[in-house]
C-alpha cells in the first residue's frame, strides 16, 4: 500500500507547519479578566519564623488562581492565573505583624507580593488572606516569632552528619534571650518515606544556653533529597508553648544522582532513537518518493526537510544524510540548503511534545509498545509498537531526569554551580555579557557531545523545569545546542567531496548568523520594559510569566523559544538561498570538475536502501555506457580501419582498469547493502545488479581482444574482403542499436527499448551463423585468405559475445526499473 504521494506529502508538511504554531500557540495565555477567584495558592513565604522587629527572611509570594483548565490530552491541567484582583491582608487574633501593605492587586502573572515583619508578640502569629468579590476562598497563613533558626537548608553526601549543628535560638518579646528551655527536634519526613531511614539526630530533647540556642547534630541518610525536621518548644516558666517549626537540610547521593540523571538521560536518548527508528519503518519505504519533489523549488526543500526531520526526529542525521545525497550527486546546493533549513524547523517537533506533561502516559505506552513488539509481525506494525515504545521510554527517561534535577534543584552546591554562568540581568542593568557566552558555550559543547540537539534541548528543558537555571540562562544555552549541532555536518562532510562541505558550511552560516542577531537582541529590550524583545514576545505567546518571582511553566517557555528562533531564523533566510548558494561557492569553490564515468557510492546512503540502490543503477549505467564507448573506439578507430592508436590503446587500457575497479566497488557496495534490513523485492534485485554488472565488465573486456585482432590483422598486411566488411558492418549496426536500447532502458522507464534490444541479440545470432556458414565456404573455394578468414570469424564471435552480455542486461532491465526513480 502507498502510503505518501506527491500530494500526500505536501499536506502532511503544511500540517506540520500548522501543528508547529498550533502547539507552540497551545500555551497562549488565555483571557481571564472574567474568569472568578477560585484558590489562593501560596507559592513561598509561610511557617517563616523570626525575631521580634526582624523582618521574615523571604516575602510572602501569593498566586490568585483561577478555574482549572483542561490538560493538553485531557483530564485537569493547570489552573488560570488571574492578574487585576485585589487582595485583602488581616491580622488575625490581634497579631501584631507588621506589613508592607495592607491590600495589593495581582500582577500580570496573578501575584501578590508583600513584605513580612515580625512585632514584639512572642509566638503562632496568624495573617488572612482575602481575595475581594470571593471572600469565601480566603486563606490564613501562620507565622513564628521569637524564634530563630539557624543552620537550616544545609547540605552533607549520605550517610554523613551536617557540617554545622541545626540551631533553634529562643528570646522574649524584648529580646532577650531565654536559658534553659527545653526544644524537641523529631525527624519527620525523608526522602523516602518509607521504611526506616539511617538518618538520625543525635538528641531528641536539647535545653538552650545563656545565648538562648538549642543546637543538635543530624545524620543525613542514604537517599538523596529533603529530610523535613520538625521542632517544638516548650517552656512553661514564660507560658512559651511553640509546635512545627519546620527545619529542612539536604542529603546527597552521589553515585544514585549521577547513575539516575545519565540513566533518565540514557532512557530519553533510546526512546527518541526508537521513535525515529519506528517511523522510518513505517515511511521509510516511501522517502524515494519525497526525493523525488525535493528539487521542486526553495519551499518545497524547506518542507521536505521539516518532514524528514519530523521523522527521524534529528536535525544531524538530516544534515548527514543530505550530505550524503549531494555528495552522490543526487541534489544540487541550492536544494540542500533548503532541506537543511527545514530540517532546523522539524527538530523543533521534539522539544514541543516533551514540553507537555505526559509522563502518566510513559508506563503505558511502554507496556502497549512492548506487548505489540512481541505479538505483531508485520514491518509497518512493528514499527508503530517500537514508535509507541520509543515514546513510552522518551517520557519515562524524561521524568527520571526530571524528577532527580527537581530533587537536587534547590541544594547550595548545584545552585552555586549553576549561578555561575547565571545570566539574569541585576536591576536596571543588561544580561552579563560573560555569562551569556558561557552559557551559549556550555550549550555547544553538550550538543557537540551528545550529537543530538534535541537531546540537549531535553535537558536544557529539564534543568529549567527543576529551578536549576532561569529562562534567562536558558536562552544562551539554547542557542548553543542549536550552534553545537552543526558539527555533526561538519564531520560527515569532511571525507565528502567540495559540494559536501558547501552544505556543511551553508549550515554552520545559517546558524551562526542567527545565533548572533538572537544574542544582539539579548540587548534590546521590549519598549517599556527591562525584558529583551525576544524572550518577551516568547512570554506573551506562551501561558504563565516565565519572569515572575516564581517562574511559571518554563518548559513550554523554552520550548516555544527553540521552536520560534529556528522558525524565525528559516522564514529570513528562504529568500537568501540563492545568495547562500553563491557565497558558500565563493568560500568552498568547486573546481571544473571531470566528468566521473561511474557516480560515487556514497557510504551514507546505505542507511536509505532506496537510494543506494538507485546509486547503484546509476553506476551500472554509466559502466555500460563506458564499456560500450570503449568497444566502439576499439572498433571505429582500431579494427575497422586496421590502424593502431597507440596513445589511444594506452587510455583504453587505464579505462579497462578503471572499469575492473568499479565492478569492484560496486559488488562491495551491494554486499554491505545485502547487511542492511531489506524488502524482499530489494533483496531480489541485487543479484540482478550483481550480474549486471559482471556483464558490464567482461563487455568492456573485449575492448583488448579487438586491439588484440586489429594487430593480427595489420600484420597480415591484407585486409578484409568487400563482403567480409559489408558483413561486419551490418553486425556493428545491428550491436549499436541493440547497445543504444540498452542504455536507453537503463537511463528510463523504456519497455520497448529492451524488447528492441533483444529482437536485435536474436538478428545478430542469425547472422552470425549465417556470415560463419558463408565463410566456410568461401575459404573452402579458395577465396580468402586463411589467416584473415580466422580473424574473421573470431571477430564474429566477439560481436556475438557483446550482443549476449548487452541481451542478459535488457533482459534483467524490466526487474530493475522497478526501483528506478529520477532526480533533476
Amino acid at each position: 500500500m502507498k502510503l505518501f504521494n506527491f500530494s500526500t506529502i505536501l499536506k502532511l508538511n503544511f500540517w506540520i507547519l500548522v501543528l508547529s504554531g498550533v502547539v507552540c500557540l497551545s500555551g497562549c495565555k488565555e483571557d481571564s479578566s472574567n474568569a472568578k477567584v477560585e484558590k489562593l495558592k501560596i507559592i513561598r513565604g509561610a511557617k517563616q519564623c523570626a525575631l521580634p522587629g526582624e523582618t521574615f527572611q523571604k516575602k510572602l509570594i501569593i498566586e490568585v488562581q483561577g478555574p482549572q483548565q483542561k490538560g493538553f490530552l485531557g483530564g485537569k491541567g493547570e489552573r488560570l492565573q488571574l492578574a487585576n484582583r485585589k487582595i485583602l491582608f488581616v491580622l488575625v487574633d490581634k497579631s501584631d505583624l507588621k506589613l508592607s501593605t495592607t491590600e495589593a492587586t495581582s500582577n500580570v502573572s496573578g501575584e501578590v507580593i508583600v513584605t513580612v515583619s515580625a512585632g514584639r508578640k512572642i509566638g503562632d502569629q496568624y495573617l488572612k488572606v482575602i481575595p475581594v468579590g470571593a471572600e469565601n476562598k480566603s486563606t490564613t497563613i501562620r507565622f513564628v516569632t521569637g524564634i530563630k533558626i539557624i543552620g537550616g537548608s544545609q547540605e552533607a553526601y549520605s550517610g554523613n552528619y551536617l557540617d554545622k549543628p541545626i540551631k533553634i535560638k529562643t528570646v522574649n518579646s524584648d529580646g532577650k534571650a531565654l536559658k534553659d528551655v527545653p526544644v524537641y527536634f523529631t525527624l519527620t519526613s525523608t526522602p523516602s518515606n518509607k521504611g526506616k531511614s539511617s538518618a538520625k539526630l543525635a538528641q531528641e530533647c536539647v535545653v538552650t544556653d545563656e545565648e538562648g540556642i538549642a543546637s543538635v547534630k543530624f545524620k543525613v541518610g542514604s537517599k538523596s533529597g529533603t529530610y523535613g525536621i520538625e521542632a517544638t518548644v516548650a517552656d512553661p516558666a514564660h507560658n512559651l508553648f511553640i509546635r512545627g517549626i519546620h527545619i529542612k537540610v539536604m542529603g546527597i547521593n552521589v553515585f544514585m544522582v549521577v547513575v539516575s540523571v545519565l540513566g533518565g538521560l540514557a532512557l530519553f536518548i533510546l526512546g527518541m532513537q526508537m521513535m525515529s527508528d519506528g517511523l522510518q519503518a513505517i515511511a521509510g519505504d516511501n522517502m524515494r518518493r519525497l526525493l523525488q519533489f525535493f528539487a521542486s523549488n526553495r519551499i518545497v526543500a524547506v518542507l521536505a526537510g521539516t518532514l524528514v526531520t519530523a521523522v527521524i526526529q534529528s536535525s544531524s542525521a538530516c544534515s548527514v544524510m543530505v550530505i550524503g545525497f549531494i555528495n552522490a550527486g543526487l541534489l544540487k546546493l541550492f536544494q540542500a540548503i533548503g532541506i537543511v533549513l527545514g530540517a532546523d524547523i522539524g527538530t523543533t517537533i521534539t522539544a514541543q511534545i516533551i514540553s507537555f506533561k505526559l509522563g502518566a502516559l510513559a508506563l503505558p505506552a511502554i507496556i502497549l509498545g512492548a506487548f505489540a513488539m512481541m505479538l505483531i509481525k508485520g514491518k509497518t506494525g512493528k514499527g508503530w509498537a517500537t514508535t509507541i515504545l520509543g515514546f513510552g521510554l522518551l517520557f519515562f527517561g524524561m521524568g527520571m531526569m526530571g524528577s532527580e534535577l527537581k530533587t537536587i534543584g534547590t541544594f547550595p552546591t548545584f545552585i552555586s554551580f549553576f549561578s555561575s554562568f547565571d545570566c539574569v540581568p541585576a536591576a536596571g542593568q543588561a544580561m552579563p555579557f560573560g555569562h551569556v557566552l558561557g552559557a551559549f558555550a556550555i550549550g555547544g559543547l553538550l550538543t557537540v557531545v551528545i550529537q543530538s540537539s534535541s537531546a540537549s534541548i531535553g535537558i536544557i528543558m529539564a534543568l529549567a523545569g527543576s529551578g536549576l537555571i532561569n529562562f534567562y540562562t536558558a536562552m544562551p544555552l539554547m542557542l548553543g545546542a542549536n550552534v553545537g549541532t552543526t558539527i555533526t555536518a561538519v564531520l560527515a562532510a569532511i571525507p565528502a567531496n567540495r559540494r559536501g562541505k558547501q552544505v556543511a558550511l551553508a549550515h554552520v552560516l545559517t546558524k551562526a548568523t542567527g545565533t548572533f542577531y538572537m544574542l544582539a537582541l539579548f540587548y534590546v529590550n521590549w519598549p517599556g520594559t527591562d525584558t529583551p524583545i525576544f524572550m518577551h514576545a516568547v512570554n506573551e505567546m506562551t501561558r504563565g510569566n516565565v519572569f515572575a518571582a516564581i517562574p511559571q511553566n518554563t518548559m513550554r517557555h523554552v520550548a516555544n523559544a527553540h521552536t520560534l528562533f529556528n522558525f524565525v531564523n528559516v522564514i529570513l533566510f528562504i529568500p537568501l538561498i540563492g545568495i547562500l548558494d553563491k557565497l558558500c561557492n565563493y568560500i568552498i569553490p568547486v573546481e571544473a570538475e571531470k566528468k566521473e564515468q561511474i557516480t560515487f557510492l556514497e557510504p551514507i546512503l546505505l542507511e536509505t536502501p532506496a537510494i543506494a540502490l538507485e546509486q547503484v543503477i546509476q553506476s551500472i549505467r554509466h559502466m555500460v555506457k563506458e564499456s560500450w564507448s570503449m568497444v566502439n573506439c576499439a572498433m571505429q578507430d582500431h579494427f575497422l580501419k586496421i590502424k593502431i592508436d597507440e596513445k589511444k590503446e594506452v587510455e583504453l587500457e587505464a579505462r579497462e582498469e578503471k572499469i575492473d575497479e568499479c565492478q569492484a566497488e560496486i559488488t562491495d557496495y551491494l554486499v554491505q547493502l545485502t547487511r542492511r534490513e531489506l524488502t524482499s523485492s530489494r533483496a531480489e534485485v541485487i543479484p540482478l545488479l550483481m550480474h549486471c554488472t559482471n556483464d558490464a565488465e567482461k563487455i568492456a573486456d573485449h575492448t583488448e581482444n579487438i586491439i588484440a585482432l586489429t594487430y593480427r590483422l595489420k600484420k597480415t598486411k591484407q585486409e578484409l574482403s568487400p563482403l567480409g566488411k559489408a558483413e561486419i558492418d551490418e553486425l556493428w549496426t545491428l550491436l549499436k542499436d541493440e547497445a543504444e536500447n540498452v542504455i536507453n532502458s537503463l537511463n528510463k522507464r523504456l519497455p520497448e527499448g529492451v524488447q528492441n534490444a533483444l529482437k536485435d541479440e536474436k538478428q545478430i545470432n542469425k547472422l552470425v551463423d549465417k556470415f560463419e556458414k558463408s565463410h566456410v565456404s568461401r575459404l573452402s573455394k579458395g577465396k580468402c585468405d586463411p589467416v584473415v578468414g580466422i580473424i574473421f570469424i573470431e571477430m564474429l564471435a566477439e560481436l556475438e559475445k557483446i550482443g549476449d552480455h548487452l541481451s542478459n542486461i535488457a533482459e534483467r532491465t524490466p526487474e530493475i526499473q522497478e526501483h528506478y526513480f529520477e532526480i533533476t
